[in-house]
């Protein structure tokens, strides 16, 4: 990195020298002599010292003024080509220094000039003299003109840098500057509070890692040391043990330098937590009253039956459908309490694997246009059966066989299913429509909620688990419905990254 700061210093160190070798290539013949050749050899071996050595660049612009004035000096004074440069430099000066030093120098340019001058027509008379008067007050002119025009530039530069600095000074995230071998150089308030600098100004050009030190704090420096073209999200704890989240983005600048600003996350991280929280509390909360109701009327009837039975009065025929009764509940209980043992537990019990979806939606197709409600029911298949999506085979066929049942519920023995499988960027896409009798707004909203059911038939848990099953896939699902106008549901399955897939039926 100090190998591509160099360049840049080079033309503002070497470039006055570099000019006044230039200008003697029209000096008469003759004129070129030790003392001139001296003076440029200096100042061209002093504008490398400077480029090479940091700390000397601020006699800059001294080093240029003493060396223009000392080859319009050695040339004719006001009447030199050299003299051409003062106006350059006092304009550098002003805009780097400020109005007073180079209002100063244009007056030491002046008077040095004006010696020279006399020195150099004192032998030719009083007229030589006289005609050098006018470009002398001339150039004496432009010299203080064009330090007053650098110098205000100097202070509107100022008051932008002063206006900047507070904007920076009142931003919450944090402003660290380092440079190419990890030393801070700048730092706003809020960098400073979160990484704990000391007060003043001690932190300047200490290294990053005084700071922060420990193992723990590794990814951060890290992250504030290696430029990204990303945002990198950061977990940190504190000095206080507290956990806190940022986002930092680093970016390298000119001269090697690395900025980075971080953004604390940690209250917004608190709220996505919470809300998650509350959100699984109101889902519990929804669980637990489907399932209540779900029990509540098999208990009911296992209640009355059982107390019918047990008063030994009833007689043979009305015990038997007592007994009956007794038997189906029970079985209505457990199916119930399996389906929510399968809703709740942990899925992904087996590794996803590359399969070829369409395969199972053939089955699934070929499987349901068997079932008697869906004798006149016309099924479409629009596939492109080459996609291979990563998922767990047996829950895909279970996907698809739920959605594929609704749809002939949804028909009521006639109709249209169509099934529609493509890709959509780094996704398969398939879409089971139906044009059956369609959902209200009120029906999907609830429709992937556990225990809802528009259907006389117990469960409800069909599409909760579907929504599940693909979630936790790593999909996405979506409803698009109106009443008397059909539904599609739409799934969204990552594809599989390798490049054949297991073509195998379920269970194989």
């Amino acid at each position: 990195m100090m190998r591509q700061a160099l360049p840049i210093h080079f033309v503002p160190c070497a470039g006055m020298p570099m000019m006044a070798f230039g200008l003697t290539t029209i000096l008469p013949s003759g004129v070129v002599g030790w003392p001139l050749a001296t003076v440029l050899f200096a100042w061209t071996v002093l504008a490398l010292l400077l480029c090479f050595v940091p700390d000397l660049r601020r006699f800059q612009e001294s080093v240029d003024l003493v060396g223009s004035l000392a080859l319009a000096s050695l040339t004719g004074g006001v009447s030199s080509p050299f003299a051409s440069m003062l106006p350059v430099v006092i304009v550098i000066s002003g805009a780097r220094l400020g109005m007073r030093t180079s209002l100063l120098q244009a007056t030491i340019a002046s008077l040095v000039l004006a010696a020279a001058t006399s020195i150099s027509a004192s032998g030719t008379g009083a007229a030589q003299i006289g005609e050098s008067a006018p470009p002398l007050v001339a150039l004496t002119l432009a010299l203080h003109g064009v330090a007053v025009l650098s110098g205000r530039l100097k202070g509107r530069w100022s008051a932008l840098e002063e206006q900047h600095d507070l904007i920076v000074h009142s931003l919450e995230e944090g402003i660290i500057v380092v440079d190419s071998s990890g030393s801070v150089l700048r730092a706003n308030p809020s960098a400073r509070r979160t990484l704990g600098f000391p007060q003043g100004e001690e932190w300047r050009g200490k290294h990053l890692s005084h700071f922060l030190r420990r193992s723990t704090d590794e990814e951060f420096r890290d992250a504030l040391t290696t430029p990204k073209k990303r945002p990198q999200a950061i977990e940190w704890t504190a000095r206080e043990g507290e956990q806190r989240s940022f986002l930092v983005r680093t970016t390298e600048v000119e001269d090697g330098l690395l900025v980075s600003v971080f953004t604390d996350r940690t209250s917004e991280r608190r709220v996505v937590e919470a809300e998650a929280r509350l959100l699984h509390l109101e889902e519990l909360e929804e669980l637990a009253l489907g399932l209540a109701h779900e029990i509540r009327n098999p208990l009911a009837s296992l209640r009355g039956a059982a107390a019918e039975l047990v008063g030994g009065k009833l007689p043979e025929q009305q015990a038997g459908r007592m007994e009956e009764i007794v038997r189906r509940e029970s079985d209505r209980l457990d199916r119930t309490v399996n389906g929510f043992l399968e809703y709740t537990r942990s899925r992904r019990l087996e590794t996803p694997r590359p399969i070829l979806v369409g395969a199972i939606v053939e089955e699934v197709s070929d499987s349901i246009g068997q079932r008697q409600d869906a004798r006149g029911i016309e099924i479409v298949r629009e596939m492109d059966s080459g996609i291979q999506i990563l998922a767990n085979p047996d829950e895909m066929h279970r996907v698809i066989s739920n959605l594929a049942i609704n749809a002939v519920e949804a028909c009521a023995g006639e109709g249209r299913i169509v099934f529609r499988l493509s890709c959509r960027e780094d996704f398969s896409v398939l879409e089971v429509c139906d044009d059956g009798v369609g959902m209200s707004p009120e029906i999907q909203a609830r429709a992937f909620h556990p225990f809802y059911s528009t259907k006389p038939r117990e469960g409800g848990l069909g599409l909760a688990i579907v929504r599940k099953i693909v979630v936790t896939s790593g999909g996405w699902i979506e409803l698009d419905s109106a009443p008397g106008l059909g539904t599609t549901f739409r799934i969204g399955m990552p594809l599989a990254s390798v490049i054949e897939a297991v073509d195998m039926k379920v269970g194989a």
